[in-house]
């Protein structure tokens, strides 16, 4: 007497499918497999890393830049330096500016030196300048929301 095939469902179709299948024959759903060797298979090297969620201080040491122990953010988030795209860091000790994914520091001055205005307010967002001692500026734009200016300066005025 003949013994009966086992079956499971496929998790797509929910069709009833030989257990043995590695791939559904309704709706062509791919069942995952053992492995046959002991590495990673080549769609797992080809697959992208999952991501994982830094906190900020993770993320600015990754940059090479360290919170001292009592230093507090009180602004970080994402806007232009001139026409460079990147990150602006204010906390009680410094303001800086990261361009690109934080592979430059263009910007590391102490809090204390730095003033801001607001240069502009345009329908498109607003433009503040900031200024260090020794003549040194930088105008920003590009701020996620037209109230984030608003934000910067008050953080700005908050760490002072």
């Amino acid at each position: 007497m003949a013994q009966p095939e086992e079956h499971k469902r496929c998790p797509d179709c929910a069709e009833r499918v030989l257990a043995a299948a590695l791939k559904c024959r309704y709706c062509g759903y791919r069942f995952e497999q053992a492995s046959k060797t002991s590495g990673p298979s080549l769609a797992d090297l080809l697959r992208r890393p999952k991501s994982t969620t830094a906190s900020l201080p993770e993320l600015l040491s990754r940059w090479g830049t360290e919170l001292a122990p009592e230093e507090t953010v009180g602004y970080f988030g994402h806007c232009r330096l001139d026409t460079r795209a990147g990150y602006l860091l204010i906390t009680t000790d410094r303001v800086a500016f990261f361009a690109g994914r934080g592979q430059e520091r263009i910007i590391d001055w102490p809090r204390t030196a730095v003033s801001a205005t607001l240069k502009r307010r345009t329908l498109r967002g607003a433009q503040l300048r900031f200024e260090a001692p020794g003549g040194a500026a930088a105008t920003l734009d590009g701020f996620a929301s037209r109230k984030t200016p608003d934000e910067v300066l008050a953080a700005l005025a908050h760490a002072s």
